[in-house]
């Protein structure tokens, strides 16, 4: 049996980033097409990467499509090579997706019979492969190319064995190797396959009961993982959930290696889901479309509370939206969570003052405001903190490449709707940063993802500012970037692997704290108002309403047309 990814997705056939009516009104803003143009090349790049045709200046997606098929030479590995993956697996990404017991695990991974007993269950095979995989992108490298390096053979091992975790009867372990794939999956090389291994990993968890009460204690971990992986992606993609949060019995466990510094991360996580489930179901569902403005503001409300309880269930040392602080990390993966958060945290206000600016589109009043105000100030804080996003293969897709996206997308709508005003210096600047990321991101991937083309959006917003405002000082484009080598050294990472980051040579410095954010909620240190599009979106049939970041339709959002109030 061969699967072949893509086949069966019929979201995958559109791709929007902008919806065609802002492209055609930001083009007649700025008097020319090369917004146009620089659209359909990024749009290019990513129909590739999806095995869709491609061709950008004779570049095509290396790797071609996903097959769920075994290699014709196995990736053999030594057992102290194996050992080193597994120690580093269980290090790095275990506190993160605690769903496996180690000891257990290490067991049958140890046993002298194993390359008989692999043989034997295909689901432990998968599941052996999928850690090994993960192990060995920390410990020699991964890859953004599908099929290439150590890591992804490895990976290939697993897949070639999913139509066997199937067929069967459900049972633990084939779902154990399904969450360790899909864990996988959240990188860049496997975007083609990301949303269907969560979805099946996802009917698996309901199908044998892990939801319910009476579940074991390995099922309450695989089900929470899963849950959190699902929920954060249905949201973050515009979809509905396949897990019904009213039929949801089983308590969250206590798992000790997923807390560090005095914050239970598996338990936040996994609040965060049921937060953004909620906040999908209010806000973005069909029915949510029934409601009446009045109605939609009292929701987002409702959802903005939850989200300030969440972010102040932290301590102040890790608390999102906060000034993210890389030293109170101790570990690298402590490192990637807490960002990870902040990221969670940024999305969903991009999501809230997205909907409240087109809720209230065509009126006027402090509510609009301070949505405008408080979606610029997130997109900037994005921006800032890129620096410390760790360019490997094992960061997730979402926040290596889809939130900055989504930051560079909303400054340069600002600028180019507000070219005279007093911020606009400050956008022009983050979007430079922006550009010098997307550009140390090309060189990470070795040129397999050509990123740096985004850097144009702040060369056009910057030469429309200067056109509008011919006798003012616009300053130069960053250009000059600083390697910056992180002299923290994290627990389990050796020093010549420390995440590197680029600084710009100058920054802007005067960052605009929002509505919530403020002590005493302090007003915004400028008066000035702002203009962002919001009326050129129209409802598809059926009154869909993403709420969030799907790569494959970044910004092709749909609200429902409201009256003036």
């Amino acid at each position: 049996m061969e699967l072949v990814a893509g086949e069966t997705n019929p979201r995958s056939l559109s791709l929007a980033f902008f919806s065609e009516s802002r492209i055609r009104s930001l083009s007649e803003r700025l008097g020319h097409s090369k917004l146009r143009d620089l659209i359909e090349a990024i749009g290019t790049v990513i129909n590739a990467r999806m095995n869709r045709d491609g061709d950008l200046c004779g570049w095509k997606a290396p790797g071609g499509t996903i097959k769920f098929k075994s290699p014709t030479t196995p990736e053999e590995v030594s057992p102290d090579a194996a050992g080193a993956y597994i120690a580093v697996y269980f290090d790095q990404v275990h506190p993160i997706y605690p769903f496996l017991d180690r000891q257990s695990f290490e067991e049958k991974a140890s046993n002298r019979d194993l390359p008989a007993y692999l043989a034997q269950n295909p689901a432990f095979s998968a599941l052996y492969h999928t850690v090994l995989a993960l192990g060995c992108q920390y410990t020699e490298g991964g890859s953004f190319e599908i099929g290439k390096g150590k890591a992804w053979k490895l990976y290939q091992i697993a897949l070639g064995l999913f139509p066997d975790l199937l067929l069967p009867r459900e049972a633990l372990e084939n779902l154990q190797a399904i969450t360790a794939m899909t864990i996988f999956a959240l990188n860049l090389s496997c975007i083609q396959i990301e949303e269907t291994l969560i979805s099946e990993a996802a009917r698996m968890a309901q199908a044998l009961g892990y939801n319910r009460t009476t579940s074991i204690d390995a099922g309450h971990r695989t089900f929470w993982v899963i849950y959190t992986l699902e929920k954060t992606t249905c949201f973050f993609a515009g979809n509905s959930s396949e897990l019904s949060d009213f039929d949801i019995g089983c308590p969250i466990p206590d798992i000790p290696e997923a807390v560090s510094g005095g914050v239970d991360w598996f338990l936040s996580s996994a609040r965060f889901g049921r937060l953004v489930s909620r906040a999908y179901e209010m806000l973005f569902s069909v029915t949510a479309t029934m409601k009446t403005p009045e109605q939609y503001f009292a929701a987002i409300d409702n959802v903005n509370d939850d989200l300030e309880q969440w972010r102040n269930s932290f301590p102040d040392d890790f608390r999102p939206g906060d000034a993210f602080r890389p030293g109170n990390c101790k570990t690298s993966w402590s490192l990637l969570i807490s960002l990870r958060a902040q990221f969670f945290y940024y999305a969903v206000v991009i999501a809230l003052c997205r909907l409240t600016l087109h809720v209230g589109a065509g009126t006027t009043s402090e509510r609009m405001e301070d949505a405008k105000k408080r979606l610029m100030h997130i997109a900037r804080q994005i921006i800032e903190n890129t620096r410390y996003i760790d360019a490997e293969p094992y960061t997730p897709i979402w926040m290596l490449g889809v939130i900055p996206l989504s930051a560079l997308f909303i400054l340069f709508d600002f600028v180019v709707h507000n070219p005279s005003h007093p911020e606009t210096s400050t956008n022009l600047a983050l979007l430079d940063v922006a550009g010098g990321y997307f550009s140390r991101l090309e060189y990470a991937t070795g040129g397999s993802l050509p990123s740096s083309i985004l850097s144009d959006f702040a060369h056009i917003a910057r030469q429309f500012v200067r056109d509008i405002n011919p006798d003012e000082r616009i300053p130069n484009d960053i250009t000059r970037y600083t390697p910056y080598l992180s002299t923290k050294t994290y627990e389990g990472m050796p020093n010549d692997t420390q995440p590197m980051t680029y600084l710009p040579t100058h920054l802007p410095n005067n960052h605009i704290p929002m509505h919530n954010e403020l002590a005493n909620d302090a007003s915004a240190p400028y008066t000035d108002p702002l203009f962002y599009p919001t009326t050129d979106l129209q409802p598809l049939m059926g009154g869909d309403i993403p709420s969030g970041f799907d790569i494959t339709s970044l910004f092709d959002a749909v609200i429902p047309d409201f009256p003036n109030l």
